[in-house]
């Protein structure tokens, strides 16, 4: 198994011009975040999205990202503005020089689970609690791991693009999942269209889901305590079936 993240670096074009709103999800975490403070750290930001609708509320917002390719496509888009301040970044290897975020967060998809193994997880959750105030949160957006394992097999999904843009980008995606392992292996294949040019790459990757018991664990042995569970961006309480298994953790003094 290749510990690699897929091929995000030729989907920036792409998610930098996706459509799709994500309002609800900016204003989740603007709820979660302003219980705790303004000054924010976005972890795992791609294009941005979510930071700069974070950042139209008011929020000092800094966004990192692994991908150059999705930063630069970021500060593209929203040239003219030092909010949100974008930076390249590895999550288990963060080191910024301001380290007085209230609120810390990954969300919007479950990229924390693009970390494969128990090092790199404390590594990464480490960073996060070193960068907070000692009254800091952080939420963690995660995939419950089903207990029986799964095959999705290939089929088409066509991304949300504005018409005006025109570029079109549609994918074939097969996902399968070891509940023994926890491990969900993602292979996509990506199509684009744009001014009469077509190209098409391999986006493929692996998920490392954990159980809760583990998760505790990882967040007690950093310095974190789970003071909430929320199963969807309408804050709703998580349960079994629930669409979204979203942690909001304190920072406990070591």
């Amino acid at each position: 198994m290749s510990n690699k993240s897929g091929n995000y670096a030729r989907h920036a074009i792409i998610w930098d011009k996706e459509g799709r709103d994500r309002s609800d999800i900016s204003g989740f975490y603007s709820g979660l975040a302003e219980k705790y403070g303004r000054k924010v750290l976005c972890l795992m930001c791609a294009v941005g999205t979510i930071a700069c609708g974070m950042a139209e509320k008011g929020f000092s917002i800094t966004a990192v990202d692994i991908e150059p390719e999705m930063i630069a496509n970021a500060k593209k888009k929203h040239a003219g503005t030092t909010n949100p301040l974008f930076l390249v970044g590895d999550v288990t290897e963060l080191d910024l020089p301001e380290k007085d975020y209230d609120f810390a967060f990954i969300g919007g998809s479950v990229d924390f689970h693009h970390l494969l193994s128990e090092e790199e997880m404390l590594q990464a959750l480490s960073c996060i609690y070193n960068h907070l105030t000692d009254e800091g949160c952080l939420a963690l957006e995660l995939e419950y791991p089903a207990v029986e394992s799964r095959h999705s097999s290939r089929q088409r999904f066509d991304l949300e693009i504005p018409p005006e843009t025109g570029l079109k980008a549609w994918k074939y995606g097969e996902t399968r999942y070891d509940a023994g392992t926890k491990l969900m292996h993602i292979k996509q294949e990506v199509f684009i269209e744009e001014d009469g040019k077509a190209e098409n790459f391999v986006h493929e990757f692996y998920f490392k889901l954990i159980s809760r018991e583990t998760l505790e664990s990882l967040l007690s042995k950093v310095g974190f305590h789970v003071i909430k569970e929320y199963g969807g961006y309408d804050t709703s309480e998580w349960h079994p079936g629930s669409d979204k298994w979203i942690i909001e953790c304190m920072k406990v003094k070591r």
